[in-house]
């Protein structure tokens, strides 16, 4: 039988590792129970890579480069995104808003520090430069002598590369969460009532993060339902269980989507 190539199978990995996060992300709406769960099926679809690799022969340098500089970093930068997210979340302060904004920013400035560590080969990589490519993403060539690196799955710098993107994963979380410390949203009541159903405004915000329309799309279900409650002045309860009812209906999944849409076309036309 014929033997994938890398690319397709570090693209096979991608896709079943994305649906898996989206459904643990569905079930846990907690960061922490999250962010645990997504840990185990990163580390496995590694493992699954690592195998891969132990094995395959590749196709010449381009296609190793291509294999350390491209795919594998991806990879690597989401299990070192949510092992990030998770010590982050374990080790938050108790004693107020203050001393919260204070330690997201003493993390913004840890996660500028290792950039600091690693300027050249930051700058290297920003700027879409190849010609030391061979020296960072292939395993022939040994810039870093770390006794700890396996030969036959690293070249050390695509775990630094795997970690820098990581940490541009973790500086938009940490400003997001400072962000929404400065609204100070539980001191702000708002004076908006929602008076359509729940299992309405659920809809609505399964469907705003299902096209990415919050935060580039990185914005998770917990954050847009807790800004949606406030916002609103309601409380959702167990907004997942409700969206397990919804996928069950028999008489149409997105009710008041769709009844918004009519409604919504009815008047462009008696504006026309």
């Amino acid at each position: 039988m014929k033997t994938l190539a890398i690319k397709e199978f570090c693209d096979q990995l991608q896709e079943n590792l994305k649906a898996q996060i989206e459904t643990v992300t569905l079930e846990n709406p907690d960061i922490i129970s999250k962010a645990s769960k997504c840990l185990i099926i990163v580390g496995s679809t590694i493992s699954e890579l690592k195998q891969f690799v132990y094995e395959y022969r590749f196709q010449g340098m381009d296609e190793e480069i291509s294999f350390f500089k491209e795919q594998k970093p991806v990879i690597l930068s989401q299990y070192f995104y949510y092992d990030k997210v998770f010590s982050l979340k374990l080790a938050e302060p108790f004693n107020g808003s203050d001393a919260l904004r204070v330690y997201f920013h003493q993390r913004l400035s840890e996660l500028q520090e290792y950039v600091k560590e690693h300027t050249q080969f930051y700058k290297y990589c920003l700027s879409n430069s190849t010609h030391l490519d061979d020296k960072y993403f292939t395993r022939t060539e040994k810039l870093l002598s770390d006794p700890d690196i396996d030969a036959k799955f690293s070249t050390g710098y695509d775990n630094i590369l795997g970690k820098i993107l990581a940490h541009q994963m973790v500086k938009e979380h940490l400003i997001t969460l400072l962000q929404k410390l400065d609204a100070d949203v539980t001191d702000t009541l708002s004076s908006l009532k929602w008076t359509g159903t729940k299992s309405a405004l659920i809809e609505l915000i399964y469907a705003l993060q299902s096209v990415d329309a919050v935060n580039n799309g990185k914005a998770d279900i917990k954050q847009i339902a807790d800004s949606f409650e406030h916002l609103f002045n309601i409380s959702l309860g167990n907004y997942y269980r409700q969206f397990q009812e919804i996928r069950l209906r028999k008489n149409g999944k997105t009710n008041f989507l769709d009844d918004m849409r009519e409604k919504l076309i009815q008047r462009l036309d008696d504006f026309a």
